[in-house]
């Protein structure tokens, strides 16, 4: 895993594979029903429920789709990027679009989406600020973005980690 840290190509490459054996582990039934899971998945779809309904959302870093899943049976337009080897993963659930992509440099118009969920997947970014650019271009003029990240040091127990997040360092990154 120390290679991951040398390039942006040998992390995604690295990552893919972590990735694909933890989204086995994590899109069960099992690992959905377990509560910190079905609170998890609560919090967001509440998040978003404030937000109203028919809204373009855009899951980066979606995994298995579970969570995108969920605000498509909201009533939203719901589109699912990961990388490739995840994606097929996400083609199990019944969300209409899936596509791969790099997160930092998406491949969407701009102003393209209300919503943009990234949820657990800055910690693993060669290039967050890049992702926020991205993110804020891709954004309608009063869309949203949510992000989850396991915070501080304890966020790089896991050999695909590339950043750890602090809520003040999030804010300052923000700009908010």
């Amino acid at each position: 895993y120390a290679q991951g840290h040398q390039s942006k190509r040998r992390s995604l490459e690295l990552q893919a594979d972590d990735i694909y054996t933890a989204h086995l582990l994590h899109g069960s039934a099992e690992s959905q029903a377990r509560p910190i899971n079905v609170a998890r998945i609560q919090t967001i779809s509440n998040m978003v429920s404030r937000l109203g309904t028919g809204l373009r959302v855009l899951d980066v870093g979606c995994g298995a789709g579970v969570i995108s899943e969920h605000i498509w049976k909201m009533g939203n337009y719901v589109t699912c990027a990961d990388l490739p080897t995840i994606t097929s993963l996400t083609h199990k659930r019944r969300v209409l679009l899936v596509v791969t992509a790099d997160a930092e440099q998406l491949a969407f118009a701009s102003n393209s989406f209300d919503v943009i969920l990234a949820l657990e997947i800055l910690e693993h970014l060669w290039n967050p600020h890049g992702f926020l650019d991205e993110a804020h271009r891709v954004l309608s003029a009063n869309g949203h973005l949510i992000i989850e990240v396991p915070e501080g040091r304890e966020g790089l127990r896991w050999d695909s980690h590339m950043q750890y997040f602090t809520l003040e360092g999030l804010r300052q990154m923000s700009g908010t």
